[in-house]
């Protein structure tokens, strides 16, 4: 489920139901997993992990990056500002209390494009705005669904709160361009080895580095690499290792 920045923060709201815990925001979504696709503004690590904090156009988010956590589709060491993330995770109690009631960890992450994080805004805004709706309806009904309940009472919402989240959503809405031109994966790998390179070349887990910042697959270089090879752009004058001719 898509969660602006601002909503995680706001969180209070633990809903315990056994094995698995869910929260409800402000607008009242209940989940027990949410996706966010932000910029990285920075990366620390600590002796229980990675601690990075991405914000989207409604606020900024701090994370936890747990060691050895499954469906990791990016290294700590990749993490360098600026580029985009995609990110899933989930929510658990805090145990220090002298922080936020709520920590947030990361489940699964991967470096994407402006256009993917400008896709998740639309998406983002399209499900809150849908929310806002039926929130307002049952403030002035007093009918709604459990979660809009449980979330009117709690937080005590008002319309003039929503009033202001839609405020938010639609400055979200604002930062979206219109697309730039695609990325050409030759002509970017060629300029990166021309930039990058030293006596030896540049060896190609650097090349990977910079190009998923640039949101490419790591399958996709290098076939790109091979194809550049095969048409005698560039050569390898050592394992490992990549020249232009």
């Amino acid at each position: 489920m898509p969660v602006f920045a601002f909503e995680l923060d706001t969180i209070d709201f633990i809903y315990d139901s056994g094995a698995t815990s869910s929260f409800i925001t402000p607008s009242g979504l209940k989940f027990t997993h949410f996706w966010m696709v932000g910029a990285l503004t920075s990366c620390s690590s600590s002796k229980k992990g990675t601690i990075i904090r991405i914000a989207d156009p409604t606020g900024v988010i701090t994370l936890h990056m747990k060691y050895q956590s499954n469906g990791m589709n990016v290294d700590p060491s990749d993490l360098d500002p600026p580029l985009f993330l995609s990110i899933t995770g989930y929510g658990e109690k805090n145990p220090d209390q002298n922080e936020k009631l709520i920590r947030w960890t990361i489940e699964t992450s991967r470096i994407v494009t402006r256009q993917e994080r400008d896709l998740w805004i639309l998406s983002a805004a399209d499900t809150l705005t849908k929310r806002l709706q039926e929130t307002n309806t049952a403030i002035q009904t007093g009918n709604g669904t459990k979660s809009i309940q449980s979330a009117l009472s709690h937080y005590h919402v008002r319309q003039e709160y929503l009033k202001k989240i839609a405020e938010l959503t639609k400055k979200a809405l604002e930062v979206i361009k219109e697309p730039g031109p695609a990325v050409e994966p030759a002509e970017l790998i060629l300029s990166i080895i021309k930039e990058y390179s030293g006596p030896k070349g540049i060896n190609t887990d650097d090349i990977y580095r910079y190009t998923r910042k640039a949101g490419l697959s790591d399958e996709q270089v290098k076939e790109t690499i091979h194809s550049l090879v095969a048409e005698d752009e560039v050569y390898q004058p050592s394992p490992g290792y990549i020249k232009l001719l």
